[in-house]
């Protein structure tokens, strides 16, 4: 998917036209992302992608994990 559609501090060690998996923009958007870019991450995939993605950062980013199932989800 392309990243063009968040904002752009989000990916800024990435090419603007990079096709990055989905796996790496769900952990990317949902670390730095602000709360506009959550809510567009939660309209390109479904809550089963974004949880199960989430799940492997859960014990490093607790609350912001926490956060985001509770809030955006």
């Amino acid at each position: 998917m392309l990243i063009t559609k968040f904002s752009k501090h989000i990916f800024w060690s990435y090419n603007k036209n990079a096709d990055l998996p989905d796996r790496i923009i769900i952990e990317q958007v949902s670390l730095y992302g602000e709360i506009k870019d959550l809510i567009i991450l939660s309209k390109l995939y479904t809550k089963k992608q974004i949880t199960e993605t989430l799940q492997t950062l859960k014990n490093k980013y607790m609350k912001r994990i926490n956060f985001i199932e509770k809030v955006i989800l």
